[in-house]
Protein backbone atom coordinates (compact mmCIF):
# COMPACT_ATOMS: atom_id res chain seq x y z
CA UNK A 1 0.00 0.00 0.00
CA UNK A 2 2.90 2.24 1.02
CA UNK A 3 4.08 1.64 -2.97
CA UNK A 4 1.09 2.01 -4.25
CA UNK A 5 0.72 5.68 -2.65
CA UNK A 6 3.83 6.53 -3.46
CA UNK A 7 3.72 6.31 -6.85
CA UNK A 8 0.20 7.94 -7.16
CA UNK A 9 1.00 11.13 -5.74
CA UNK A 10 3.48 12.26 -7.69
CA UNK A 11 0.96 11.00 -10.49
CA UNK A 12 -1.76 12.76 -9.20
CA UNK A 13 0.49 15.91 -9.04
CA UNK A 14 1.84 15.69 -12.43
CA UNK A 15 -1.88 15.15 -13.43
CA UNK A 16 -3.00 17.98 -11.45
CA UNK A 17 -0.35 20.34 -12.50
CA UNK A 18 -1.18 19.87 -16.19
CA UNK A 19 -4.52 20.60 -15.71
CA UNK A 20 -4.47 23.59 -13.84
CA UNK A 21 -1.66 24.50 -16.33
CA UNK A 22 -4.10 24.86 -19.32
CA UNK A 23 -5.88 27.74 -17.30
CA UNK A 24 -2.84 30.26 -17.99
CA UNK A 25 -2.06 30.97 -14.46
CA UNK A 26 2.02 31.38 -13.49
CA UNK A 27 3.41 28.67 -12.53
CA UNK A 28 3.98 29.58 -8.91
CA UNK A 29 0.20 29.43 -8.71
CA UNK A 30 -0.15 25.90 -11.17
CA UNK A 31 2.75 24.70 -8.04
CA UNK A 32 0.90 25.93 -5.00
CA UNK A 33 -2.62 25.48 -6.09
CA UNK A 34 -1.70 21.38 -6.90
CA UNK A 35 -0.03 20.61 -3.54
CA UNK A 36 -2.82 22.03 -1.61
CA UNK A 37 -5.10 19.78 -3.70
CA UNK A 38 -3.72 16.82 -2.97
CA UNK A 39 -2.76 17.39 0.02
CA UNK A 40 -6.54 18.78 0.88
CA UNK A 41 -8.26 15.49 -1.20
CA UNK A 42 -7.16 12.67 0.53
CA UNK A 43 -9.14 10.30 -1.61
CA UNK A 44 -7.17 9.73 -5.10
CA UNK A 45 -10.87 9.68 -6.71
CA UNK A 46 -11.98 12.83 -5.71
CA UNK A 47 -8.04 13.96 -7.31
CA UNK A 48 -9.14 12.25 -10.69
CA UNK A 49 -12.78 13.96 -10.41
CA UNK A 50 -11.70 17.81 -9.76
CA UNK A 51 -8.88 17.10 -13.01
CA UNK A 52 -12.18 16.33 -15.20
CA UNK A 53 -14.22 19.00 -13.65
CA UNK A 54 -11.22 21.62 -14.27
CA UNK A 55 -10.40 20.25 -18.04
CA UNK A 56 -14.23 19.97 -18.51
CA UNK A 57 -14.73 23.75 -17.29
CA UNK A 58 -11.84 24.79 -19.66
CA UNK A 59 -12.92 22.82 -22.62
CA UNK A 60 -16.76 24.68 -22.19
CA UNK A 61 -15.30 27.74 -21.01
CA UNK A 62 -12.94 27.74 -24.48
CA UNK A 63 -15.81 26.93 -26.69
CA UNK A 64 -18.26 29.58 -25.56
CA UNK A 65 -16.47 32.28 -24.35
CA UNK A 66 -13.68 32.20 -27.30
CA UNK A 67 -16.35 32.32 -29.58
CA UNK A 68 -16.53 36.18 -28.61
CA UNK A 69 -12.91 36.98 -29.01
CA UNK A 70 -11.62 38.91 -32.25
CA UNK A 71 -8.34 38.74 -31.42
CA UNK A 72 -5.73 36.36 -31.71
CA UNK A 73 -2.82 35.05 -28.43
CA UNK A 74 -0.40 36.79 -30.92
CA UNK A 75 0.24 40.62 -30.72
CA UNK A 76 2.71 40.06 -33.53
CA UNK A 77 3.08 37.97 -36.26
CA UNK A 78 6.50 36.95 -35.43
CA UNK A 79 5.57 35.72 -32.12
CA UNK A 80 2.61 33.06 -34.53
CA UNK A 81 5.60 32.33 -37.11
CA UNK A 82 9.29 32.64 -35.88
CA UNK A 83 11.13 29.17 -35.99
CA UNK A 84 14.28 28.01 -34.17
CA UNK A 85 16.14 28.36 -37.40
CA UNK A 86 16.65 31.81 -38.22
CA UNK A 87 13.53 32.12 -40.46
CA UNK A 88 9.38 32.20 -40.20
CA UNK A 89 7.27 29.67 -41.43
CA UNK A 90 7.67 29.16 -45.24
CA UNK A 91 4.63 30.64 -47.43
CA UNK A 92 2.75 32.20 -44.72
CA UNK A 93 -0.23 34.70 -45.78
CA UNK A 94 -1.70 36.39 -42.81
CA UNK A 95 -3.16 39.44 -41.62
CA UNK A 96 -2.58 40.83 -37.69
CA UNK A 97 -4.09 43.09 -35.64
CA UNK A 98 -1.66 44.38 -33.22
CA UNK A 99 -3.22 46.36 -30.30
CA UNK A 100 0.21 47.47 -29.42
CA UNK A 101 3.64 47.41 -29.95
CA UNK A 102 6.74 46.05 -27.77
CA UNK A 103 7.45 49.24 -26.18
CA UNK A 104 3.67 48.28 -24.20
CA UNK A 105 4.57 44.79 -23.86
CA UNK A 106 7.92 45.27 -22.46
CA UNK A 107 6.43 48.21 -19.78
CA UNK A 108 4.32 45.31 -18.78
CA UNK A 109 1.73 47.82 -17.22
CA UNK A 110 4.25 49.09 -14.50
CA UNK A 111 3.53 52.90 -15.38
CA UNK A 112 -0.11 54.19 -16.31
CA UNK A 113 0.83 55.83 -19.01
CA UNK A 114 1.96 52.80 -21.44
CA UNK A 115 -2.11 52.71 -22.05
CA UNK A 116 -1.43 56.57 -23.75
CA UNK A 117 0.63 55.52 -26.30
CA UNK A 118 -1.04 52.29 -28.02
CA UNK A 119 -1.55 52.43 -31.45
CA UNK A 120 -3.98 49.98 -33.35
CA UNK A 121 -2.69 48.57 -36.71
CA UNK A 122 -3.78 45.36 -39.09
CA UNK A 123 0.18 44.08 -39.92
CA UNK A 124 -0.18 42.11 -43.03
CA UNK A 125 2.35 39.28 -42.54
CA UNK A 126 3.86 37.52 -46.08
CA UNK A 127 6.85 34.98 -45.58
CA UNK A 128 8.52 33.47 -49.43
CA UNK A 129 9.46 29.96 -49.57
CA UNK A 130 12.43 30.09 -47.71
CA UNK A 131 10.78 31.62 -44.31
CA UNK A 132 11.76 35.04 -45.14
CA UNK A 133 9.68 38.06 -45.45
CA UNK A 134 9.10 38.77 -49.24
CA UNK A 135 6.92 38.64 -51.32
CA UNK A 136 8.03 41.12 -54.19
CA UNK A 137 11.56 39.50 -55.09
CA UNK A 138 13.10 35.81 -54.94
CA UNK A 139 16.79 36.40 -53.08
CA UNK A 140 17.79 34.38 -56.15
CA UNK A 141 16.92 37.22 -58.58
CA UNK A 142 17.73 40.76 -56.40
CA UNK A 143 20.25 42.82 -57.19
CA UNK A 144 20.01 43.80 -53.23
CA UNK A 145 19.37 41.59 -50.29
CA UNK A 146 18.90 43.81 -47.23
CA UNK A 147 20.91 41.63 -43.81
CA UNK A 148 19.89 42.94 -40.54
CA UNK A 149 17.45 42.14 -37.80
CA UNK A 150 13.98 43.14 -36.58
CA UNK A 151 14.35 46.56 -38.39
CA UNK A 152 15.01 44.92 -41.65
CA UNK A 153 12.30 42.15 -41.26
CA UNK A 154 10.02 45.59 -40.73
CA UNK A 155 8.68 43.92 -37.05
CA UNK A 156 5.75 45.76 -36.33
CA UNK A 157 4.94 47.07 -39.81
CA UNK A 158 2.54 45.76 -42.44
CA UNK A 159 4.20 43.95 -45.67
CA UNK A 160 3.76 46.93 -47.77
CA UNK A 161 5.88 48.83 -46.46
CA UNK A 162 8.92 46.60 -45.65
CA UNK A 163 12.42 48.11 -46.51
CA UNK A 164 12.81 45.81 -49.11
CA UNK A 165 9.44 46.58 -50.37
CA UNK A 166 9.96 50.44 -50.11
CA UNK A 167 13.21 50.13 -51.66
CA UNK A 168 12.23 48.26 -54.75
CA UNK A 169 9.46 50.61 -55.45
CA UNK A 170 11.43 53.79 -55.31
CA UNK A 171 14.66 52.71 -57.05
CA UNK A 172 13.18 50.36 -59.71
CA UNK A 173 15.56 48.01 -58.39
CA UNK A 174 15.04 44.14 -57.43
CA UNK A 175 15.26 43.92 -53.73
CA UNK A 176 14.84 41.03 -51.14
CA UNK A 177 15.03 40.86 -47.42
CA UNK A 178 17.54 38.72 -45.92
CA UNK A 179 17.03 39.06 -41.79
CA UNK A 180 15.11 37.79 -39.03
CA UNK A 181 14.21 39.73 -35.70
CA UNK A 182 16.55 38.98 -32.87
CA UNK A 183 19.54 37.99 -34.57
CA UNK A 184 22.97 39.52 -34.22
CA UNK A 185 26.07 40.43 -36.49
CA UNK A 186 27.47 37.38 -36.19
CA UNK A 187 24.22 35.43 -37.30
CA UNK A 188 23.90 38.20 -39.92
CA UNK A 189 27.16 36.28 -41.21
CA UNK A 190 25.41 33.09 -40.96
CA UNK A 191 22.67 34.30 -43.17
CA UNK A 192 24.50 35.15 -45.49
CA UNK A 193 26.72 31.92 -45.78
CA UNK A 194 23.43 30.25 -45.77
CA UNK A 195 21.89 31.62 -48.92
CA UNK A 196 25.30 32.89 -50.57
CA UNK A 197 25.01 30.06 -53.16
CA UNK A 198 21.65 31.42 -54.18
CA UNK A 199 22.16 34.59 -54.83
CA UNK A 200 22.91 36.36 -58.32
CA UNK A 201 26.90 36.85 -59.19
CA UNK A 202 26.04 40.46 -59.23
CA UNK A 203 23.99 40.81 -56.37
CA UNK A 204 24.49 43.40 -53.67
CA UNK A 205 24.71 43.29 -50.01
CA UNK A 206 23.41 46.01 -47.67
CA UNK A 207 24.21 44.93 -43.96
CA UNK A 208 21.94 46.92 -41.25
CA UNK A 209 23.38 47.43 -37.61
CA UNK A 210 21.40 48.24 -35.30
CA UNK A 211 22.69 51.02 -32.69
CA UNK A 212 20.49 49.42 -29.74
CA UNK A 213 21.56 45.85 -29.46
CA UNK A 214 24.29 44.84 -31.91
CA UNK A 215 27.14 46.21 -30.16
CA UNK A 216 28.49 45.46 -26.37
CA UNK A 217 30.06 47.73 -23.68
CA UNK A 218 33.73 47.30 -23.38
CA UNK A 219 34.96 46.70 -20.01
CA UNK A 220 37.22 49.86 -19.18
CA UNK A 221 38.12 49.21 -15.40
CA UNK A 222 36.91 46.62 -13.05
CA UNK A 223 34.00 47.10 -11.00
CA UNK A 224 34.19 48.34 -7.22
CA UNK A 225 34.77 45.07 -4.93
CA UNK A 226 31.48 46.73 -3.00
CA UNK A 227 29.33 46.39 -6.33
CA UNK A 228 30.95 42.85 -7.04
CA UNK A 229 27.15 41.21 -6.13
CA UNK A 230 25.58 43.62 -8.48
CA UNK A 231 24.41 43.79 -11.74
CA UNK A 232 23.12 46.98 -13.75
CA UNK A 233 19.92 45.71 -16.31
CA UNK A 234 17.99 48.29 -17.43
CA UNK A 235 19.68 51.31 -15.67
CA UNK A 236 18.61 49.55 -12.22
CA UNK A 237 20.88 48.34 -9.44
CA UNK A 238 20.11 44.96 -8.48
CA UNK A 239 21.97 42.02 -6.28
CA UNK A 240 22.80 39.23 -8.56
CA UNK A 241 20.97 36.76 -6.95
CA UNK A 242 17.89 37.75 -7.57
CA UNK A 243 18.66 38.84 -10.82
CA UNK A 244 19.32 35.14 -11.87
CA UNK A 245 15.90 34.02 -10.00
CA UNK A 246 14.12 36.49 -11.97
CA UNK A 247 15.53 35.65 -15.29
CA UNK A 248 14.87 31.99 -14.29
CA UNK A 249 11.67 32.39 -13.59
CA UNK A 250 10.67 34.45 -16.83
CA UNK A 251 12.45 31.92 -18.47
CA UNK A 252 10.37 29.17 -17.40
CA UNK A 253 7.08 31.37 -17.58
CA UNK A 254 8.33 31.65 -21.32
CA UNK A 255 8.75 27.98 -21.81
CA UNK A 256 5.13 27.11 -20.41
CA UNK A 257 4.26 29.53 -23.09
CA UNK A 258 5.49 27.37 -25.84
CA UNK A 259 4.45 24.12 -24.01
CA UNK A 260 0.54 25.79 -24.26
CA UNK A 261 0.97 26.31 -27.79
CA UNK A 262 2.02 22.89 -28.83
CA UNK A 263 -0.85 21.18 -27.26
CA UNK A 264 -3.58 23.79 -27.59
CA UNK A 265 -4.42 26.32 -30.66
CA UNK A 266 -3.33 30.19 -30.30
CA UNK A 267 -6.64 31.31 -30.28
CA UNK A 268 -7.38 29.15 -26.69
CA UNK A 269 -9.85 31.89 -24.43
CA UNK A 270 -7.30 31.17 -21.67
CA UNK A 271 -4.12 31.87 -23.56
CA UNK A 272 -5.57 35.07 -24.82
CA UNK A 273 -6.74 36.12 -21.99
CA UNK A 274 -5.75 34.58 -18.46
CA UNK A 275 -1.93 34.42 -19.77
CA UNK A 276 -1.73 37.72 -20.78
CA UNK A 277 -3.05 38.63 -17.48
CA UNK A 278 -0.64 36.42 -15.52
CA UNK A 279 2.48 37.75 -17.18
CA UNK A 280 1.37 41.35 -16.43
CA UNK A 281 1.28 40.23 -12.88
CA UNK A 282 4.69 38.07 -12.51
CA UNK A 283 6.18 41.37 -14.13
CA UNK A 284 4.92 43.55 -11.52
CA UNK A 285 5.62 41.41 -8.45
CA UNK A 286 9.02 40.79 -9.97
CA UNK A 287 9.91 44.30 -10.86
CA UNK A 288 8.62 45.42 -7.26
CA UNK A 289 10.90 42.56 -5.73
CA UNK A 290 13.99 43.70 -7.49
CA UNK A 291 13.15 47.56 -7.41
CA UNK A 292 13.87 47.64 -10.73
CA UNK A 293 10.66 49.83 -12.16
CA UNK A 294 9.82 49.91 -15.35
CA UNK A 295 12.31 49.85 -18.75
CA UNK A 296 10.41 52.41 -20.65
CA UNK A 297 10.64 56.25 -20.07
CA UNK A 298 8.03 57.88 -21.21
CA UNK A 299 8.06 61.77 -22.76
CA UNK A 300 5.55 64.31 -24.40
CA UNK A 301 6.15 65.12 -27.88
CA UNK A 302 3.63 67.40 -29.84
CA UNK A 303 0.99 66.80 -27.09
CA UNK A 304 1.02 63.12 -27.61
CA UNK A 305 3.24 60.73 -25.07
CA UNK A 306 5.63 58.70 -26.25
CA UNK A 307 7.35 55.86 -25.28
CA UNK A 308 11.22 55.29 -25.28
CA UNK A 309 13.30 51.79 -24.47
CA UNK A 310 15.49 53.08 -21.74
CA UNK A 311 19.49 53.51 -22.71
CA UNK A 312 21.57 54.15 -20.17
CA UNK A 313 24.27 54.29 -22.75
CA UNK A 314 22.99 57.50 -24.55
CA UNK A 315 24.58 60.13 -23.19
CA UNK A 316 27.65 58.97 -21.77
CA UNK A 317 31.32 58.62 -23.36
CA UNK A 318 31.74 54.98 -23.17
CA UNK A 319 33.25 52.72 -25.45
CA UNK A 320 31.66 49.85 -27.73
CA UNK A 321 32.33 46.91 -29.96
CA UNK A 322 30.48 44.65 -32.63
CA UNK A 323 31.23 41.67 -34.74
CA UNK A 324 32.67 42.59 -37.88
CA UNK A 325 32.42 40.14 -40.50
CA UNK A 326 35.57 38.77 -42.00
CA UNK A 327 34.49 36.21 -44.50
CA UNK A 328 36.48 37.17 -48.06
CA UNK A 329 33.41 35.45 -50.21
CA UNK A 330 30.83 37.77 -48.05
CA UNK A 331 33.29 41.09 -48.23
CA UNK A 332 32.99 40.40 -52.14
CA UNK A 333 29.30 41.14 -51.95
CA UNK A 334 28.91 44.01 -49.06
CA UNK A 335 28.65 46.52 -51.03
CA UNK A 336 27.52 49.03 -48.53
CA UNK A 337 27.05 49.51 -43.95
CA UNK A 338 24.45 51.55 -42.59
CA UNK A 339 24.00 52.34 -38.93
CA UNK A 340 20.39 52.38 -37.88
CA UNK A 341 19.88 54.47 -34.37
CA UNK A 342 17.64 53.86 -31.78
CA UNK A 343 14.38 55.96 -31.41
CA UNK A 344 15.95 57.63 -28.19
CA UNK A 345 18.85 59.15 -30.72
CA UNK A 346 16.43 59.97 -32.76
CA UNK A 347 14.99 62.25 -31.43
CA UNK A 348 17.39 63.19 -28.88
CA UNK A 349 17.21 66.76 -29.73
CA UNK A 350 13.78 66.74 -28.29
CA UNK A 351 14.73 64.38 -24.86
CA UNK A 352 17.46 66.87 -23.56
CA UNK A 353 20.38 63.87 -24.56
CA UNK A 354 23.93 63.85 -25.98
CA UNK A 355 23.69 61.35 -28.96
CA UNK A 356 27.00 59.30 -28.05
CA UNK A 357 28.48 58.34 -31.41
CA UNK A 358 31.19 55.94 -30.03
CA UNK A 359 29.56 52.51 -31.61
CA UNK A 360 29.04 54.40 -35.49
CA UNK A 361 32.74 55.63 -34.78
CA UNK A 362 34.00 51.72 -34.48
CA UNK A 363 31.68 50.77 -36.92
CA UNK A 364 33.16 53.04 -39.88
CA UNK A 365 36.84 52.44 -38.41
CA UNK A 366 36.50 48.74 -38.77
CA UNK A 367 35.15 48.23 -41.86
CA UNK A 368 37.06 51.18 -43.21
CA UNK A 369 39.60 48.51 -43.30
CA UNK A 370 38.34 46.56 -45.33
CA UNK A 371 37.41 49.39 -47.76
CA UNK A 372 33.54 49.36 -46.98
CA UNK A 373 31.90 52.41 -46.42
CA UNK A 374 29.77 52.98 -43.38
CA UNK A 375 27.00 55.50 -43.91
CA UNK A 376 24.99 56.78 -40.48
CA UNK A 377 21.09 57.39 -40.74
CA UNK A 378 21.08 58.73 -37.42
CA UNK A 379 21.40 62.68 -39.06
CA UNK A 380 18.68 62.32 -42.19
CA UNK A 381 16.29 60.46 -39.02
CA UNK A 382 16.73 63.28 -36.70
CA UNK A 383 16.63 66.03 -39.80
CA UNK A 384 13.32 64.39 -41.31
CA UNK A 385 11.69 63.66 -37.29
CA UNK A 386 11.56 67.52 -37.01
CA UNK A 387 9.99 67.75 -40.20
CA UNK A 388 7.09 64.99 -39.70
CA UNK A 389 6.88 66.48 -36.05
CA UNK A 390 5.26 69.74 -37.73
CA UNK A 391 2.86 67.56 -39.56
CA UNK A 392 1.90 65.46 -36.05
CA UNK A 393 3.55 62.41 -37.04
CA UNK A 394 6.62 60.43 -35.95
CA UNK A 395 9.59 57.84 -37.93
CA UNK A 396 8.90 55.68 -35.02
CA UNK A 397 5.69 53.57 -33.62
CA UNK A 398 4.76 55.36 -30.51
CA UNK A 399 4.44 52.27 -28.37
CA UNK A 400 7.67 50.60 -30.50
CA UNK A 401 11.05 50.35 -30.28
CA UNK A 402 10.81 49.92 -34.29
CA UNK A 403 10.59 52.62 -37.39
CA UNK A 404 6.88 53.05 -38.80
CA UNK A 405 6.27 53.02 -42.65
CA UNK A 406 7.51 56.92 -41.80
CA UNK A 407 10.81 56.02 -40.72
CA UNK A 408 11.46 53.07 -43.31
CA UNK A 409 10.32 55.69 -46.00
CA UNK A 410 13.13 58.37 -44.78
CA UNK A 411 16.01 55.54 -44.43
CA UNK A 412 15.53 53.48 -47.89
CA UNK A 413 15.00 57.55 -49.82
CA UNK A 414 18.21 58.07 -48.38
CA UNK A 415 20.22 54.75 -49.58
CA UNK A 416 18.26 55.30 -53.04
CA UNK A 417 19.93 58.81 -53.18
CA UNK A 418 23.16 56.59 -52.27
CA UNK A 419 22.85 54.23 -55.14
CA UNK A 420 22.84 56.82 -57.23
CA UNK A 421 25.39 58.44 -56.44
Amino acid sequence: MYLLNFIKVPFFFIFTFFSLSLIGLPIIFDLVFSTIIIYIFKNFFSILIFNILILTVIFFSDVFLGQKEQFEYFYRAHEKYQTKEMKYKKNVSDKIYMRFGDIYVLDGGLNNKRELIKENRVQKFITDKYGLRNDKYDIMEADILLVGDSFISALGTSQEFTPANILSEISNKKVATLSWSGVSPKDYEKLIIKYLDRIKKNAKIYIFYFEGNDFKKLSISKSNPIDEGYIIWRGHKIKKWKAKVRFTYERLERNKDKFLLKIIDERNYFLRNIRSKSHLFVRNVLSSWTGTGSPIKYFKLNDKFVGFYYNEQLDKNEEFNTYIIKDKNILEKVDKIFFIPTKMSVYSNFLNLKNNQSKFNFLRKEYSKLDINVYNLTDIMQTEAKKYLKKDEFLFWRDDTHWNQNGILVAMKYIKDIIGK
